[in-house]
């Protein structure tokens, strides 16, 4: 019995409400950090993250947009429940596991979830890493060799939140810090690690610090669009941003 239309927009209707209930879940992680600022967000905008922290409802991604979104959750998840599943080898070794770790600055009013991260007590060696899925055309910016005219810099800065939170939550600096990001390529499965430099931890902090002062000298409205610090644009910070952000043409026309 063949398959007709009728059951197959059934079929990608369930799975298109399937992923609108489940961000929704997503959400609920944070009810008890309103008005904190997200660490994945790190980069962004500071318009788009005035809209965030008070609390706007920017308009619902496209269906095509959440089976993105879904299919690096699920990376996520399985490289999470693989860690998880090995936990007690990893530990019996003298190392302490960080998996969907919450992480909270509350110096910058910054919180999140690292992905992984692994400290050893002994060398005093943590590690940091964040999971990305990408396609065949990102992944050899990042890896060919060419160079990459659009780094991620968005991700740096996110990963660099982790390892400031987690150096708070360890309580000193460690002998040695590793940030990395993981990529997944979607198009064959390689995973291949991408070392970030330190000195992003820097830049973070920058960044936070830069943000929640902008947003106080400019209060109710928020910065406006086109507004530069030092001759750099943070609204938005970066053109493309414009066309996917969920705040277009609801407050903001952006650029």
């Amino acid at each position: 019995m063949g398959i007709n239309d009728s059951t197959q927009n059934d079929l990608t209707s369930y799975y298109d409400s399937f992923l609108r209930a489940k961000q929704g879940e997503h959400k609920e992680k944070y009810l008890d950090f309103e008005g904190w600022f997200s660490a994945s967000t790190a980069g962004s905008c500071f318009r788009k993250q005035f809209y965030n922290i008070n609390g706007y409802e920017g308009s619902e991604p496209d269906e095509k947009s959440m089976r993105l979104l879904r299919l690096g959750t699920i990376v996520h998840k399985d490289i999470a429940d693989a860690m998880e599943r090995y936990r007690e080898d990893i530990e019996s070794r003298g190392l302490q596991l960080f998996v969907e770790h919450k992480v909270i600055l509350e110096d910058l009013n910054v919180v999140g979830h690292l992905d992984l991260g692994i400290y050893d007590k002994e060398q005093d060696i943590l590690y940091i890493t964040d999971v990305k899925t990408a396609a065949s055309y990102k992944w050899q910016k990042t890896f060919g060799r060419k160079y990459d005219t659009n780094p991620s810099e968005n991700y740096y800065l996110q990963v660099a939140t982790y390892g400031m939170g987690m150096i708070k939550e360890i309580g000193h600096q460690p002998e040695t810090v590793e940030l990395s990001l993981t990529w997944y390529k979607k198009d064959d499965s390689m995973v291949k690690a991408q070392k970030i430099d330190n000195l992003w931890m820097d830049e973070a902090k920058r960044y936070w610090e830069n943000l929640a002062e902008i947003l106080e000298d400019f209060g109710a409205e928020g910065p406006p669009i086109g507004w530069k610090v030092y001759d750099k644009s943070v609204v938005p910070i970066q053109r493309w941003e414009c066309k996917y952000c969920s705040f277009r043409n609801v407050y903001c026309k952006g650029i």
